[in-house]
């Protein structure tokens, strides 16, 4: 809010037209009185000082029109404020707001209604006094705006006789030859010319003969007010001729089409041509549409609130009333609430989530279609939802779920959970070789010959499997309900989880199954007899034998659509196959030393692990990146790529030193390590999902749960 200047007010005889005579001589002294001179917030220029000329034109203008037509100017300015003009006037009208306020106005115009307009904080004083049943003193009721109409109705003045207040008899002076009564000097109403007084009467009964005698119109139809600020008239403005005018905008210009418009379309609250006499300087409706045009074209924000902080000094309570109902109006409208579901969210579905929540906080409606089902289920649409979806899902909490998983697993952030076995085998510290899971349940098996099932979210062994004559050292699931095991003992045994008992039992290879994969029907199995096999496992059939390696085969993957098998073997080779012909496709020299005891495919690029190197290749067999910071040798590579192209993704890898490391494909340091065995131990499996990692210890299940609390 701006301060009154502190200018100089010079004393001079003045005309009765408020010229200067020349020649006279001039004392000055300073006092505090508003200054209407504006200079836009800057030193005088040749733009401050045109701005200046408009404001003392408007002053006059001001002057002339009565309430309703100055309600209509204010009602047309504040259609066109932006943010900065209602931040100014919302700090400017409170005291308007207050019922001392209220009370002072209306005795001073009884013709218009001052109701105190409800607000949060006399809302908040009823609640109070009623619950402490304090509630027992008469209260004016209070109006509560929800529409431009209704703030333009109240403000109606009132047409009905009044008379004046006649104070004592010496502060009230009678002309003989005029038709005022003045306090002192200062006019209050304008009478029409009395008749003849009857002789004989006493000086109080004269003065109630006369007032009687007025006019009920010229009592309502006096000066619309006293000057609030009586500034002196520029010389500029009294040396314009009185026929002489601003520019007149045509009524198709923008400024003049929509500048003195009701609320509603049709609506005919316009300025009236008043009928031109020798006090009108400018066409009234003339010099609105210009004010409309200098606030709306011209005038700057800075402009804009002087002449607002200047105008508001020129008002009477019965505008100030106006503008403070009007922005109140303005400020607790719900517009929201007045726009059907459909269309509110769509409007709510361009703020993001965080902006969202900043809504929900407004107030119970907008809390209500900010955690609007739907509108959430757009927003989960718009990202890649890793979390697990229920059944009747409430969306703003599975996005919400979904953000914190991406966040934890950007800092490392997750809740350990220890799986261990009752029986004896686990106590004596048998490793376990193999994991599997799903989002139910999970799968170990182990050198103590067992296949296990594990509830995933209580942690608890639901059932031990025994049936495997040697250590189990891979799993498949096949389907829900069935499981895949391959064992030391070279067989492939199926369990049926719901029926716990074992389904079928496949005498498959010579030696021990290392590792086996299955895409849909078809298993692969690799051992160390030096061949792959090919299985059509819903009818336990071999469909091919893949023989080309020279050495045992440690580990097997297939690609997306099942028609590419890829297997790691002693020799230091990676051989992709052909599953349909079983033939070599490529043959891919990986390390020169050691044997590959790893290998993962995902869409086009085949991540290996050999001694305590992690390598990407093409498929074409073109290395891409070595990744070297294990200390002892990787026994277990998981491989995700996001964008092929960029090749942008991450690689999971563990080995014997017990460390797991999460690699960006970018990058040759690894961004995330975890020590998933504090002893140092081997970690022989290791799967991992959107949500957890999982390996497999010497004596127990570790599982690294990136999700947020009790999201399942």
């Amino acid at each position: 809010m701006q301060t009154m200047e502190r200018a100089p007010v010079s004393l001079s005889i003045l005309r009765k037209d408020g010229d200067v005579k020349r020649g006279d001589k001039i004392s000055t002294f300073t006092s505090y009185l508003p200054n209407w001179r504006g200079h836009g917030g800057r030193h005088p220029t040749h733009s401050s000082v045109e701005f200046d000329r408009q404001l003392d034109k408007i002053s006059l203008w001001i002057e002339e029109w009565n309430h309703e037509q100055r309600c209509q100017l204010i009602e047309a300015l504040l259609r066109r404020s932006n943010h900065q003009q209602f931040q100014f006037l919302y700090t400017v009208m409170q005291p308007h707001q207050h019922r001392d306020f209220m009370y002072t106005a209306q005795k001073q115009f009884p013709e218009t209604e001052f109701t105190p307009v409800s607000t949060h904080t006399t809302r908040e004083v009823k609640r109070r006094v009623q619950l402490h049943r304090e509630d027992n003193y008469y209260r004016v009721k209070s109006a509560y705006f929800h529409m431009d109409d209704e703030v333009k109705e109240q403000n109606k003045v009132i047409r009905r006789v009044r008379l004046p207040e006649i104070l004592q008899d010496n502060h009230i002076i009678i002309h003989k030859n005029d038709t005022s009564i003045s306090f002192g000097t200062k006019s209050i109403a304008s009478l029409p010319k009395l008749c003849s007084v009857p002789k004989k009467r006493s000086n109080k009964s004269i003065r109630k003969y006369k007032l009687l005698q007025a006019s009920k119109e010229e009592l309502y139809n006096g000066p619309a007010n006293d000057r609030f600020v009586d500034m002196p008239i520029k010389r500029h403005i009294q040396d314009e001729r009185l026929t002489q005018s601003v520019p007149v905008f045509s009524t198709s210009s923008r400024a003049d089409k929509s500048a003195m418009s009701s609320t509603k379309p049709g609506s005919t609250a316009k300025f009236t041509e008043s009928k031109p006499d020798s006090d009108q300087i400018f066409d009234l409706s003339t010099n609105a549409s210009t004010v409309v045009h200098w606030y709306t074209d011209l005038w700057t924000d800075v402009k804009r609130n002087e002449f607002l902080h200047k105008l508001i000094l020129k008002l009477d309570p019965r505008q100030h009333y106006f503008i403070s109902s009007f922005m109140l109006v303005r400020r607790h409208r719900d517009f929201l609430t007045l726009l059907p579901e459909k269309i509110v969210l769509c409007i709510l579905n361009i703020l993001d989530p965080k902006e969202l929540c900043k809504c929900a906080e407004v107030s119970k409606s907008w809390y209500s279609l900010a955690h609007n089902n739907k509108l959430w289920k757009w927003k989960c649409d718009a990202v890649n939802i890793k979390v697990t979806i229920p059944t009747d899902p409430v969306w703003k909490k599975v996005y919400r779920d979904n953000v914190i998983l991406e966040r934890n697993w950007h800092h490392g952030t997750y809740r350990t959970v220890d799986m261990k076995g009752n029986s004896a085998p686990w106590e004596e510290a048998v490793g376990v070789e193999a994991v599997i899971f799903d989002r139910n349940i999970l799968v170990s098996g182990s050198q103590d010959k067992t296949v296990k099932i594990w509830d995933i979210k209580t942690g608890r062994c639901a059932h031990t499997f025994e049936g495997h004559q040697g250590g189990v050292w891979c799993l498949s699931f096949f389907t829900p309900n069935l499981i895949l095991s391959g064992s030391h003992d070279g067989t492939i045994k199926i369990w049926n989880v719901k029926e716990r008992k074992m389904a079928r039992s496949i005498l498959a290879h010579d030696g021990p199954i290392w590792a086996m994969v299955r895409h849909g029907k078809i298993l692969v199995s690799v051992s160390q007899d030096k061949t792959a096999k090919v299985w059509d496992i819903s009818r336990c059939l071999l469909l091919k034998t893949l023989t080309g390696h020279n050495k045992p085969i440690f580990a097997v993957d297939m690609n997306e659509d099942g028609t590419l098998v890829i297997t790691g073997s002693a020799d230091r080779t990676v051989k992709i196959w052909d599953v349909e012909t079983g033939e070599v496709k490529k043959t891919i020299w990986v390390s020169s030393t050691t044997s590959v005891m790893a290998v993962s495919y995902h869409k086009g690029f085949i991540a290996a692990g050999y001694d305590n190197v992690v390598c990407l290749h093409r498929e074409t067999g073109k290395l891409i990146k070595t990744f070297n910071e294990h200390e002892k040798r990787v026994e277990s590579v998981q491989l995700k790529i996001e964008d092929p192209e960029k090749i942008t993704g991450a690689i999971i890898s563990s080995g014997q030193g017990g460390l797991v490391k999460i690699w960006n494909t970018k990058m040759p340091q690894s961004i995330q390590t975890y020590k998933l065995s504090k002893e140092g131990g081997s970690v022989k499996s290791i799967k991992f999902d959107e949500l957890r990692i999982v390996g497999g210890l010497k004596d127990r299940i570790r599982i690294l749960d990136f999700q947020a609390p009790n999201s399942d």
